[in-house]
């Protein structure tokens, strides 16, 4: 017989039995973007390790990633409510004044990271990225750098390695990396900062060449290609991709969550589809990922504001 004992539904994210319905992430982007692929790819694999429970993906594109955040803010603190966070949305709250801060929000995990890379063309004068260094220093303010947008996650770690170089640059936006990397290639400028996946066909077809991956180690999508670090530059740039949830959600659930996503991580299958995007598995937990988003903040908010970008400070 039946008993009534699931008669308050209020109290089922703190049974053991979480999840007990479907769970909601929240994607700020449109969809076929990086991030929503990422998510995407983890929801294929939720409801292996959530009581057969989905993850229901909801994209909201609009004032790049903004409006998205802005509408999650609003939605039921319930712990059923997730929201994916990425580097440029760290970013975006330093660019200009938004309705929230990284601090707003409770992180669960992160899940994967890729690392930005200097693309020039095959024939380039630069052969390394200490040539490139040197004929911006020979030359301050000629060298061009193509990037995916004013006060995007490229154009900053662009900025980033300028400073660490002690370099002037002409920065050019583009709508997007992948219009970056062609105007690389096109010759329209000397060179340009991408991510994963952008330009990479170009590097496979012989056409583009990496000089270098600003990154603490090597990646194993690209073996050959040198960290900044190797070549003196002590340049790091991550740009993450997990997820956060309302503050108010009790801290049992969120541990829920992030078990139940570092299984997911960990999964052959899921391993494999973000491999199949060029993505990294790069797990940090709770207590991790709060660490790395304070630090992210503070990053941005200092090349934000030195560089005297956006319209915040």
């Amino acid at each position: 017989s039946q008993e009534p004992a699931a008669a308050d539904p209020a109290k089922a994210p703190e049974a053991s039995g979480y999840p007990t319905r479907p769970v909601s992430a929240m994607v700020a982007w449109k969809v076929g973007g990086g991030q929503d692929l990422m998510v995407r790819a983890v929801a294929n694999h939720f409801k292996n390790y959530a009581n057969g429970q989905p993850m229901v993906v909801t994209n909201v594109d609009g004032g790049a990633s903004v409006q998205g955040v802005v509408e999650y803010k609003g939605y039921e603190a319930d712990g059923y409510n997730l929201l994916s966070w990425a580097t440029a949305q760290t970013i975006k709250t330093h660019m200009q004044s938004t309705d929230y801060t990284v601090e707003d929000f409770q992180p669960v995990c992160n899940i994967v990271s890729g690392n930005p890379y200097i693309l020039v063309r095959t024939d380039s004068q630069f052969e390394t990225v200490n040539d490139l260094v040197e004929y911006a220093k020979a030359n301050p303010g000629k060298l061009t750098i193509g990037n995916s947008g004013a006060g995007g996650g490229n154009h900053l770690a662009a900025l980033q390695f300028c400073i660490a170089t002690g370099i002037e640059a002409n920065h050019i936006g583009y709508e997007g990396g992948s219009a970056s990397a062609q105007a690389t290639l096109s010759g329209e400028v000397d060179c340009s900062v991408n991510v994963p996946s952008e330009g990479i066909a170009s590097v496979e077809a012989g056409d583009l060449r990496m000089l270098c991956l600003l990154a603490e180690e090597r990646s194993a999508f690209f073996p050959d290609v040198p960290t900044a670090k190797e070549n003196g530059i002590d340049v790091v740039n991550e740009q993450n991709r997990g997820f956060v949830i309302h503050k108010s959600v009790p801290m049992e659930t969120v541990k829920q969550l992030e078990a139940i996503l570092k299984q997911v991580s960990e999964n052959e299958a899921f391993i494999k589809q973000a491999t199949e995007i060029n993505m990294e598995i790069k797990w940090m937990g709770i207590d991790e990922y709060t660490q790395s988003l304070k630090a992210e903040d503070e990053l941005y908010k200092e090349i934000i504001q030195s560089n005297g970008l956006g319209d915040k400070y």
